[in-house]
């Protein structure tokens, strides 16, 4: 029996019994639909998960934070070991696995606009990462601005904005609605935390003490305090905060509800940062630079080292490492890794929860296959004595059921489809509010070609056993049958 001789019985022998056909074809379109349904739902969570980690910062890197108590760092003896300086940068560096180290300098501070206070944290980084940053609107910061540092804003810092009135405060999450403020055009300076402020005749005395080492003395460090023009760094008025001016050249593109590590942050490059704090404090009364022994280092002192490493399986020999010498270390590797376990196990929920309504599925083809030989047990004889090849009878009870499954894994394929079409609508409709993004429902194409072909597979596993039966009755007997 030829392949199109066995391809064409075999449809016209379905196209015979319609009804029937029909409602084997609903069964498998059912079970396709809920498999497929589960996995996309699963899969579309899973994607989302890996998107909000992503734009957390890269699994391959490191954040190094210093290591050491509060008690040590208040009693002025602070262990520099522990301190990110540029020795410990260096260090870093010559590990093993480790591809570069890039600083940062982080200030916390507090932004004004008339009867609005904002916050936003001040964030000195490389150029790279700086001119990495997609823009909504303005350009990236030129270097070296005079008087002001140039910086970019995050794209979240406006919802930090609100007022009192009366006893209730009043911002973008209790209103739903930004303040008219231009980031751009009306902020100019960032109040930081002025943490020398209760101790500024002893950093006085201390940075005399130091000679060339800090490149300043206690004189030298008044004159610096007051350079930039415009009180560009004065303590405010209660001495407890520094103005530090700044000029908004651009802002991070996203809708305000679209969160990024940098959402609430200002950047700028860490050199225009260092030179500017340089400048109007003098390098002994710098804000935030600790000191060991009550002598401010000869070194800068950063926030944040964060460490890119060659490839992902090495990240937590190098974070333990780091660990072991001290510092404080952390990736979101191990995060990542555990939130991709949790996904598989509701993949497996899911799928397991699809594949009932399947295996219900294919008892139903193996019941309509094994009607089907009962019912044409007389042309099965037929076709026997006639000299047909019980293999081909085999073959055509076989093809038979896999056009069933065939046909339900398409046509259930199309439907699933068209639902997770309408589940993303509706899910996008409602979660525009809350700033989410991306598909709920997600079936890529190799769930798509694996649905069909598993349903073809099942269809022919169910057909096995009528079709195995048909093969072997009795030419004989099979022609007496009524």
């Amino acid at each position: 029996m030829s392949f199109y001789d066995l391809m064409t019985m075999s449809l016209g022998n379905l196209w015979r019994r319609k009804l029937r056909t029909f409602l084997t074809v609903l069964g498998v379109l059912i079970g396709t639909t809920s498999i497929v349904a589960m996995l996309s739902l699963a899969i579309g969570m899973k994607q989302r998960i890996m998107e909000q980690y992503t734009g957390m910062g890269a699994v391959t890197q490191i954040t190094v934070t210093a290591g050491g108590s509060d008690s040590e760092e208040s009693s002025g003896g602070k262990d520099a070991s522990t301190m990110l300086t540029d020795t410990n940068k260096e260090m870093f560096a010559g590990m093993e696995h480790v591809k570069s180290v890039t600083p940062q300098l982080s200030f916390d501070g507090n932004l004004q606009s008339g009867r609005y206070t904002g916050y936003a944290n001040l964030l000195g980084v490389d150029q790279t990462l700086l001119e990495s940053q997609e823009l909504g609107e303005g350009k990236l910061p030129e270097r070296g601005g005079a008087g002001s540092m140039q910086v970019i804003a995050g794209n979240q810092i406006l919802t930090g904005f609100g007022y009192m009135k009366g006893d209730e405060y009043v911002d973008y999450y209790s209103t739903g609605e930004l303040p008219n403020i231009n980031l751009m055009t009306q902020i100019k300076q960032l109040q930081v935390y002025n943490d020398m402020a209760d101790t500024e005749e002893g950093t006085a005395a201390d940075t005399a003490d130091t000679g060339e080492g800090d490149g300043s003395d206690s004189e030298g460090g008044e004159t610096d305090s007051t350079s930039g023009g415009e009180n560009a760094s004065q303590p405010t008025e209660d001495n407890s905060m520094l103005n530090f001016r700044i000029n908004v050249t651009g802002i991070m593109s996203g809708g305000v509800e679209e969160y990024n590590t940098y959402s609430n942050s200002m950047l700028v490059n860490i050199d225009d940062l260092k030179s500017y704090l340089v400048k109007n404090f003098g390098k002994g009364k710098i804000p935030g630079q600790p000191k060991v022994n009550g002598r401010p280092l000869n070194e800068w002192v950063y926030s944040t080292l964060v460490i890119d490493v060659d490839d992902a399986s090495n990240v937590e020999d190098v974070m333990k490492n780091i660990q072991d010498m001290g510092f404080t270390a952390n990736s979101n590797k191990d995060l990542l890794e555990s939130a991709q376990k949790s996904m598989q196990i509701v993949e497996l929920v899911l799928g397991g929860i699809g594949m009932v309504a399947f295996l219900v599925a294919a008892i139903g083809i193996a019941n309509t296959m094994m009607m089907s030989t009962y019912e044409r047990t007389k042309e099965i004889g037929v076709m026997k004595v006639l000299g047909c090849d019980m293999r081909d009878i085999q073959k055509l009870f076989l093809v038979e059921a896999g056009f069933i499954g065939l046909i339900g894994g398409v046509v259930g394929l199309g439907l699933t489809c068209g639902v997770s079409v309408v589940i993303n609508h509706f899910a996008s409709a409602l979660e525009s509010g809350a700033g989410l993004s991306g598909n709920i429902s997600v079936i890529p194409w190799w769930l798509a070609v694996a649905a069909i072909a598993f349903s073809t597979l099942m269809g022919m596993i169910a057909g096995y056993f009528p079709a195995r039966r048909a093969m072997k009755l009795s030419p004989l007997a099979a022609i007496r049958t009524e």
